[in-house]
């Protein structure tokens, strides 16, 4: 018995990489049906309402019966293929239905699209000769006038009321649908056919511009719209700024990043300074290292910072965990290996879980001041603007030129107050003008 439980298909499952995780959407299948595949080898992609993860084989053998294919969102735990293990039979399953085609919907004019509605024509039918096959009015009038089917002595088929009717109203039958018998037309189909060239008459709207392509909001595009929809709508947020003359700052960063390019080591960059200054800021104001959960506000003992990386499809904030506790060279590393992985789509689960607060440095973009958005549920954002040279008040009242950057800290009102976030960011200041401190 044992051995034959051990020679079972193993179900490859959608797999749940974060708490409110209740699908995942597949990217692709790294292999392919019927192809073998090694116990711990990926697979396939998954996209999650955050990030894109790579899901492995849970056992060795043969990938069979996969059931979704690229763009498909399986819940949480539902099978999406099985591994036939070494000597085990098995049948290739049947392949996943395409998805049924979309009809075209055809392009119209608004005028073209308001007499065929009142003439009850169907667009599909009419035959466009305006750019891009776009149906006219021409067009329209044109099918119509060829529909009206003609008596036998050359009249229009009408009763003497709609014929009345339409030498009153200045309607031409020859341009009527009739929804008599035998297509006799009536009085009602005179009087939508006046109402139809009243309609003409009014100037016809210009056509709206090209549309260069769609672009769905899906995907991480959606779950950032979510998210920042959500922010703004459930959190009260108010923002400060302070500007920051970043002289000794720059020098340290340069400093590290000669002596790290001489040994060898990673690139130290001001993000990497910037991360760790607001560590040593948190420490000492742990109001703003908390997120609100339910009626209770949770100061969290980890300083975990997420620091947010612009990829391809949107924006991805990777995690450093611990940063108080990490020197400034090992803080660039960390920082350096999880924004390749953002960018190559690789980032684990524990790479942007558990984050505490979030830093958004734009200043490489070539922008001076901006605000963000928070990151719930967290307490607050820091943004950075670049640094640049600006006219600043020095001793003996002297205007010197200097390196100066502004910092916005955009905080939740419902955890922190403003004399909070002043503090906090005047002891950021403090320490990212004399750097020093942070070795005490």
């Amino acid at each position: 018995m044992e051995e034959a439980w051990e020679r079972m298909p193993v179900p490859v499952i959608m797999p749940k990489f974060e708490m409110a995780q209740e699908s995942g959407k597949i990217l692709r299948w790294l292999k392919q049906e019927g192809e073998p595949v090694a116990k711990g080898e990926p697979i396939l992609e998954v996209e999650t309402d955050k990030v894109a993860m790579e899901v492995e084989a849970p056992a060795s053998g043969t990938l069979v019966g996969i059931r979704a294919g690229p763009g498909e969102v399986v819940p949480i735990g539902q099978p999406i293929a099985y591994i036939l293990q070494p000597g085990e039979a098995g049948e290739a399953p049947s392949p996943m239905p395409s998805a049924p085609a979309v009809p075209q919907v055809p392009r119209a004019t608004p005028v073209a699209e308001r007499i065929a509605r009142a003439h009850g024509v169907d667009l599909h039918a009419i035959a466009g000769t305006g750019p891009g096959g776009r149906v006219t009015k021409a067009d329209v009038e044109a099918y119509l006038a060829g529909r009206a089917p003609v008596e036998a002595e050359g009249k229009i088929p009408a009763v003497p009321a709609a014929r009345r009717l339409a030498r009153e109203l200045g309607v031409d039958l020859h341009t009527v649908r009739g929804t008599g018998p035998g297509g006799r037309i009536q009085s009602e189909d005179v009087r939508r056919a006046a109402e139809a060239l009243r309609r003409v008459a009014e100037p016809e709207a210009p056509a709206p511009p090209a549309i260069r392509r769609r672009v769905p909001l899906a995907g991480m595009r959606r779950a950032i719209a979510e998210r920042m929809l959500r922010s703004v709508r459930e959190a009260p947020q108010f923002t400060v700024s302070v500007d920051v003359e970043m002289s000794r700052a720059l020098a340290l960063v340069e400093d590290l990043a000669t002596w790290m390019e001489r040994e060898g080591g990673p690139r130290v960059t001001l993000t990497a300074l910037l991360v760790k200054a607001c560590a040593w800021a948190l420490r000492r104001h742990p109001a703003l290292n908390a997120t609100l959960e339910g009626e209770e506000i949770l100061e969290w003992e980890a300083v975990n910072i997420g620091v947010a990386v612009a990829v391809p499809e949107g924006l991805v904030v990777p995690v450093i965990h611990d940063v108080d506790r990490r020197g400034l060279v090992e803080i660039a590393q960390v920082l350096e290996e999880k924004a390749k992985r953002a960018r190559e789509g690789h980032l684990r689960p524990e790479d942007v879980l558990g984050g505490t607060f979030t830093l958004s440095n734009l200043g490489m973009y070539g922008v001076d001041r901006f605000t963000a958005i928070l990151n719930p549920p967290q307490a607050a954002i820091l943004a950075v603007g670049r640094v640049a040279k600006r006219p600043a008040v020095g001793e003996g009242d002297r205007v010197e030129v200097r390196p100066m950057a502004t910092l916005t800290l955009t905080a939740d009102h419902r955890i922190v107050d403003g004399a909070q976030a002043a503090r906090f960011l005047d002891d950021l200041r403090m320490v990212l003008e004399r750097p020093g401190i942070m070795l005490g």
